[in-house]
């Protein structure tokens, strides 16, 4: 009996330490990957390391920019030479260098310190600005300031609540009758709903910037709710969405 006693108080004491050591560890990646400021720092110890965090099909920085002048592209056609514009998580400037000629000023803004320090040795163009924010809010610029919004893999890795008032805070800082164009992950999309099963079934302990993915319906919701008049949607893999503030 007291042979069974000693065996099953060495497996209590060997279950305690595992459970301790699993605390220690969620508590660690908490403090690493629980925010989303020092998250991105970490994908961004290398500018290697930050384009493939931003854009994972981007083999080297040739890809990644070919791509960002695409985006660019499409982009071109919403902004005027003296239009005012930000890019909300420019990262390491993967759009502005291509977009800056078109307009009167650019403004990128990240969470990331370490993003913002790539990126302004990336683009030295002169009408180009980058801006460290708190991961909280647009609070660095004032009301009505921007003709044009645009967001891009970006609203995707943040928790609803907080895209939701980035939503606002968008709205906010739209001059009235200014757009915005948007990107949100499409979860009924067969190629994403695999990933968001793939992902929910490998990790139980996940970090802050994982994949948020949409409904259309949603989208609408949000974007009324915030303000927004829509004004076209494309329905893919991604859902594109361009907005405008109403007037008044």
């Amino acid at each position: 009996m007291g042979v069974i006693v000693l065996v099953i108080y060495k497996l209590y004491y060997k279950l305690l330490q595992k459970m301790k050591e699993i605390r220690i560890f969620r508590h660690i990646y908490a403090r690493l990957f629980g925010n989303y400021g020092r998250t991105w720092d970490l994908y961004a110890l290398s500018k290697n390391s930050a384009i493939k965090a931003i854009l994972t099909s981007a083999e080297n920085e040739e890809m990644f920019d070919r791509k960002g002048k695409e985006d660019a592209e499409k982009l071109m056609k919403f902004i005027e030479p003296d239009s005012i514009v930000l890019d909300l998580g420019c990262g390491i400037g993967r759009i502005e260098k291509f977009l800056a000629p078109f307009c009167k000023e650019i403004h990128g803004v990240d969470v990331s310190g370490r993003m913002i320090k790539l990126a302004k040795k990336r683009v030295k163009e002169g009408n180009v600005f980058f801006h460290k924010t708190n991961g909280r809010d647009l609070s660095i610029f004032s009301d009505n300031k921007f003709d044009f919004v645009f967001s891009l893999l970006v609203l995707q890795h943040l928790a609803k609540e907080d895209a939701f008032y980035y939503l606002l805070e968008i709205h906010r800082v739209l001059k009235p009758g200014g757009k915005a164009y948007l990107q949100f992950p499409n979860i009924l999309h067969e190629d994403n709903l695999r990933e968001f099963i793939d992902y929910a079934k490998k990790y139980r302990v996940r970090s802050v910037a994982k994949m948020r993915y949409y409904t259309k319906d949603e989208v609408e919701k949000f974007l009324e709710a915030a303000g927004f008049e829509i004004l076209s949607m494309e329905v893919d893999r991604d859902i594109f969405v361009l907005v405008r503030k109403l007037r008044g």
